[in-house]
Order: structure tokens, then C-alpha cells, then sequence
């Protein structure tokens, strides 16, 4: 009797431990459960489908508006000059990370604060951009998602010339207060030496001056057009395609929703596919992890999209060659 009381005494302590160790378990994860996370949005644009699917993204991951994660969301409109005041304005709320995408809306993010997370949608090449000075460790509170690795201007303007191979000349209809477009004008300049095409530039800076620009491209014969992804390029694209139709002109485009709007062709990454990555990413960072250890990431998709009406309505016939390989072909 007295070994066993012994021995039931020795155990007392180790049980005392476990259940103080289970109570702290348990009181951690109902302190984490009744926690509300705040994630702060910068949109260069206006608040759409976009922010839906990254909201639904994170939901899946149980982060669900309403019960343990609030929005305070900023829409520019397209106003690039209000981006660094609504920065400010969401920095002063102190959220747990910030999202945000595009050159310009990055740009004041990261210009508000140095220590908030800020993950970045939609990217084009952060060194150039100088947001920071390595891919595989960011050096800087932002991380994020890529959309025009180096070699996709090179390849957006390799399938126009074999979409239309008597071209000679090759347009490019960008927004060079962009910094990414300005990226983008320079891989530009050197596609087309290599591919022996001159390269005509069609800079706008605002909606009124679109036309202006593809007036401009009337007057050139035996060209292609390649549209720079920008929230001005984007928000006029039904301008653009129906000048392009007009003109019988072949433009590729940046994204697939593009095409299903009436685009000839699209070349790029899936905008899906990147919201889902970045409600990744801000999971993680919500559950600890820091900037430096989620590395800058290129598109894991490329997606090639045609339009079939939009080609017959300017007399183009597709290649099969390139059939073949479209991921998404509108009849």
C-alpha cells in the first residue's frame, strides 16, 4: 500500500503539469479563435470581383468576415493622386497585413509605413521597381506575386508575329507614369530588335487621350498592337477593343477577362489563380510568419485566351498552330 502511495504521490505532479499545460493550450487557441484580424485594401481601380475572390480565398482558410477578420478597404477610382493619402489612412488603423496590387498603389503602401506587411497581388518586377533587391528574400515589409516575368513581353509579341507574320511594325499602347509599363517599354524595345519589327510607342496618361493614340495607329499599315496592362489601359478596355475592331487592328492583351470582353487575344497570368495565392500568403502572415521568409513568386500560370469572333470580324484567322495551345478560346 505504501509503494503504490508513493508511487501515485510521484505521478501527482506530472498530472498537475499536464493539465495546466492542456488549460494553457486551450486558453491560447480560444485567444486566437475570439481574435479579429484586421486587413487593410488598396485598390488602384474600384472595388470589384477581385476583392471578392481574395475575401472567398480567405474565408477558406477561416478567416470569415464578420467573425474573426474586418476589411477596411480604399478604392482610388483609377485617381492615382489619392493613393498616398488612403495609405496613411489605412496605416493609422494599424492592421494586422496589408493587400494590394499594381505599381502606383504599391508604391504608396510602401512609401506609408516600414513595418506593416504588405502583400502584393499583382506585381510586374519588384527589383526594377526597387521594392526590393532580392526575389527569393524579401528585403523590405512587402512580398507578393509577379505578373510579366522577363520573358512574357518577349512572348506576348513572338505570338503576334505568328498570328500576323507579314507585320513589320509593332505598337505598344502603355502609360509610362506607370512604372511597371516603363519596365515593360524597355523589354519591349528589345523583343522587337530581335523579332526585326520597329517599335512604335503610343503613350497615354489619361482616358481622353486614348483615342488620340489609336488614331495614331490608323495611320500605321502592316502592325500589331500590344496593350500594357494598367488601371487606365483596363478600365478603357472596351474603347480599345472597339477601336482595334474599327481599325482591324491585332492586339494582345494582358488578361483573359479581356478576351471574353471582346479582345482578339490575351497572354498572362491567371487573376484567380493570383488572389488565391495572396489569400495564402496572408493567412500565413496572420498565423506568424514573417515577410522575409515568403519569397516573391511568378505566375504558376500562364494562360493563353482568343477570341474567334473578334478574329473573323477582323478578317484574322487564327493559326491552328496556336489553337492548339489556347487554354481558352471564345467562340
Amino acid at each position: 500500500m505504501r509503494a503504490e502511495s508513493r508511487r501515485d504521490h510521484a505521478r501527482t505532479p506530472w498530472i498537475v503539469a499536464i493539465l495546466v499545460l492542456a488549460a494553457g493550450l486551450w486558453t491560447t487557441n480560444l485567444f486566437a479563435e475570439s481574435r479579429t484580424y484586421r486587413v487593410a485594401v488598396l485598390i488602384h481601380g474600384s472595388e470589384g470581383a477581385s476583392f471578392g475572390r481574395f475575401v472567398e480565398a480567405l474565408a477558406r482558410r477561416g478567416y470569415v468576415q464578420g467573425r474573426n477578420i474586418t476589411y477596411d478597404v480604399r478604392a482610388s477610382g483609377g485617381k492615382p493622386e489619392l493613393l498616398a493619402g488612403f495609405a496613411r489612412e489605412l496605416v493609422a488603423r494599424r492592421p494586422d497585413v496589408i493587400v494590394t496590387a499594381t505599381e502606383p498603389a504599391a508604391r504608396a503602401a510602401a512609401d506609408a509605413t516600414r513595418d506593416i506587411p504588405i502583400v502584393l497581388a499583382l506585381i510586374a518586377d519588384p527589383i526594377a521597381l526597387g521594392l526590393t533587391q532580392n526575389l527569393a528574400r524579401p528585403t523590405r515589409n512587402l512580398t507578393g506575386f509577379t505578373i510579366a516575368p522577363d520573358s512574357l513581353t518577349f512572348k506576348r509579341l513572338e505570338l503576334m508575329r505568328e498570328l500576323v507574320p507579314t507585320a513589320e511594325k509593332a505598337l505598344f499602347l502603355w502609360v509610362p507614369g506607370n512604372n511597371a509599363n516603363r519596365v515593360m517599354f524597355d523589354r519591349m524595345r528589345r523583343a522587337a530588335t530581335t523579332l526585326k519589327l520597329d517599335l512604335i510607342s503610343l503613350p497615354v496618361t489619361k482616358a481622353e487621350e486614348i483615342a488620340a493614340a489609336m488614331g495614331r495607329a490608323a495611320n500605321e499599315r502592316s502592325a500589331v498592337l500590344i496593350v500594357a496592362g494598367d488601371p487606365l489601359t483596363i478600365r478603357n478596355r472596351q474603347s480599345i477593343i472597339d477601336e482595334c475592331l474599327i481599325l482591324n487592328l491585332p492586339a494582345m492583351h494582358s488578361f483573359a477577362f479581356e478576351v471574353r470582353d471582346g479582345a482578339l487575344i490575351s497572354y498572362g497570368g491567371d487573376v484567380t489563380e493570383d488572389y488565391s495565392r495572396t489569400a495564402d500568403y496572408v493567412a500565413r502572415i496572420l498565423q506568424g510568419a514573417r515577410v522575409g521568409e515568403l519569397p516573391f513568386q511568378e505566375p504558376s500560370i500562364i494562360r493563353l485566351a482568343i477570341n474567334l469572333r473578334t478574329a473573323k470580324s477582323i478578317g484574322l484567322t487564327i493559326p491552328q498552330s496556336i489553337l492548339l495551345r489556347a487554354d481558352e478560346v471564345v467562340e
